[in-house]
Formats: structure tokens, C-alpha cells, sequence
């Protein structure tokens, strides 16, 4: 069981969906989730600051408003005080858009590109991952 899970999406429904899966698959202990990538990148910054350790993954929308997921990929790629630069974040996307694939491959923090809703398996796939 992983220790920090975040979720960043602005979709209620998304967000329950997602909790719902990580809590029956006992997945983690603890889920923060963020309707907004700004609020998420606050918090991010605080608890690397206090020098606690990243989220062992961040579920991270691609459609938002404010500021979209490869926004806040950007803005968290520049972090000077994570603690170890270890790929951790799911994109996740409603639309499978080819594009979106070929960047999440192509940035060294996701280690995947998944489709809502999330599923067992996904989650199942993700821990062996890691």
C-alpha cells in the first residue's frame, strides 16, 4: 500500500470515481485531492519545503480550467526542492487525444497516460511499476 496519493482534477464525479477505486483497491492511506492546479502546486511546494517526500503518485487531469495539466507539469517540472526527480505522475484524460500520449511519454515525471475512469486494473498495473 502506498503512503500519499494526490489527485488534481476539477471534475467531482472524476475525483469520487477515482477515490472510490484507490480506496476498495487499498491503494494508499491517504488521498489529497485538488479541484485546481494552482491550490495543488501550493501544497506540493509547502510539503517539499517542510522536507516531506513526494506523493508516491499524482493523478493529474489534462482538461482544467486556470491552468491545464501540462501547465501544471511545467510549473512542477521547475520545483527546486523536490526531493528526488522519480517519475510519479498519471495523466488522465476523458478524450484519448494521440498527442497528449506523445508528450506524457515524452516527460520524464509521467510514468503513464490512462483514460477515465480509472480502473482496478490500472491501479494494479501502476503498483507493479513502481
Amino acid at each position: 500500500m502506498h503512503k500519499l496519493v494526490v489527485i488534481i482534477d476539477d471534475d467531482p464525479i472524476s475525483v469520487l470515481v477515482c477515490e472510490t477505486m484507490l480506496r476498495k483497491s487499498d491503494f494508499t492511506e491517504k488521498i489529497k485531492t485538488f479541484s485546481n492546479g494552482k491550490d495543488a502546486l501550493t501544497f506540493l511546494d509547502n510539503h517539499y519545503e517542510k522536507g516531506n517526500e513526494m506523493p508516491d503518485f499524482i493523478f493529474l487531469d489534462i482538461q482544467m480550467p486556470e491552468i491545464s495539466g501540462w501547465d501544471f507539469i511545467e510549473a512542477y517540472g521547475q520545483f527546486s526542492n523536490i526531493p528526488v526527480r522519480t517519475p510519479h505522475v498519471v495523466m488522465l484524460s476523458a478524450t484519448f487525444d494521440p498527442d497528449d500520449q506523445r508528450k506524457a511519454n515524452d516527460n520524464s515525471l509521467i510514468i503513464n497516460f490512462i483514460s477515465k475512469p480509472i480502473t482496478k486494473e490500472a491501479l494494479q498495473n501502476l503498483s507493479k511499476s513502481k
